[in-house]
């Protein structure tokens, strides 16, 4: 089996790299603040943390087995030894693994008496261990691996980060003529979280609209204005509430039907619904020299609405009911969020030459 697949790198950032960085601390191997950013600090605890073990990279790059490896010494870690005469959760712990695992029929008390020695014995003997009956980290170790052992090595690590997906992490730095999913949440970020509405097309392209906002958020957090997301301005976009929590309400946002109005079309009516935690967006192409009417219902009034233009800041209109516009050529999205619940809607797009 093998289990080289890289999980984290210096440069990364978010909820995968702030876990990491947990089990580190957990095990006296880093020392820094919890920021969720795998600079060199963080990797001089993965290469520390690394050393001991020859099955190991041991050059801070996070790779499967080393998360595996934490997670075992994690888990470790908060084991006391135990003998006969214990109590406590541990030793309820332990009963646990045995009944679960069918090793051997102990009755979950938290007591270690005299059946849970057998059991503890049973199972030294059979692993190979000294038969002695006290649960130390050897015992610890082996009870451990036996829970995991038929475990895909890809589970496990996605259980160690949480059930997150193994590609939800954000890698640094990110700059002009960057693709991908990384950009698509930066670019959502600005759009939907930011404090104010850029306007930026969600592509995953980090084009000129990408970087302008980029920079403009850098400038009102007192950074230097390069237009490059890097340690210090992914620093600033925690500060302002980035997190993987966000980040999935982000990804959640889901385009509508695109409503075009340069060949002609006099109205469209779309009946939807905005589902918790989702935004629906509506993209307009308007040609020139067009009028622009909204009208839009929420059945339950709990949806909320917003209509900007790409590539431009300020908001055209917002919480938009019966509302008649003229709006220049150009593309806008019309948003669509819900309030609390799921928002129900009708909304009907009527353009009428001048």
């Amino acid at each position: 089996m093998t289990t080289s697949l890289i999980v984290l790198e210096a440069g990364a950032a978010g909820l995968k790299v702030t876990k990491l960085q947990e089990a580190l601390k957990q095990l006296n191997f880093y020392f820094s603040s919890i920021d969720g950013i795998f600079g060199t600090k963080t990797k001089a605890a993965v290469v520390k943390f690394q050393q001991p073990y020859s099955h190991l990279p041991n050059n801070g790059l996070v790779d499967a087995e080393t998360i595996l490896q934490l997670d075992e010494d994690v888990w470790l870690s908060a084991k006391e030894v135990l003998r006969e005469g214990c109590t406590g959760e541990d030793v309820k712990a332990l009963q646990e693994i045995f009944t679960v695992f069918d090793l051997h029929t102990l009755i979950v008390d938290g007591y270690f008496g005299r059946k849970t020695k057998e059991a503890v014995i049973w199972f030294q003997q059979n692993w190979g261990l000294q038969a002695d009956g006290i649960v130390g980290k050897q015992t610890w170790a082996g009870l451990y691996r036996h829970q995991v052992h038929d475990i895909p090595y890809e589970d496990r690590v996605k259980a160690f980060f949480g059930e997150l997906d193994t590609e939800s992490f954000i890698k640094l730095p990110l700059q002009k003529g960057d693709k991908g999913n990384d950009v698509l949440i930066l670019q959502k970020f600005f759009n939907h979280a930011s404090g104010s509405t850029h306007g930026i097309l969600e592509d995953g392209d980090f084009g000129q609209a990408t970087e302008q906002a980029v920079q403009t958020f850098q400038q009102r957090n007192g950074l230097t204005s390069d237009g490059c997301v890097g340690m210090q301005t992914y620093q600033a976009m925690l500060w302002e509430g980035l997190n993987q929590q966000l980040i999935n309400e982000l990804l959640s946002i889901r385009k509508s039907k695109s409503i075009d109005f340069s060949n002609g079309n006099e109205y469209e009516v779309i009946e939807d619904a905005a589902i918790r935690g989702e935004t629906v967006i509506h993209r307009f192409e308007v040609a020139p020299g067009q009028d622009f009417r909204i009208v839009i219902t929420s059945v339950e009034n709990n949806a909320i609405f917003e209509l900007f233009k790409v590539g431009e800041p300020r908001m055209y209109a917002e919480k938009a009911s019966n509302i008649r516009l003229f709006l220049e050529a150009g593309e806008y999205y019309f948003t669509v969020g819900a309030i609390r619940g799921n928002a129900t809607y009708k909304l009907k797009v009527e353009s009428v030459s001048c």
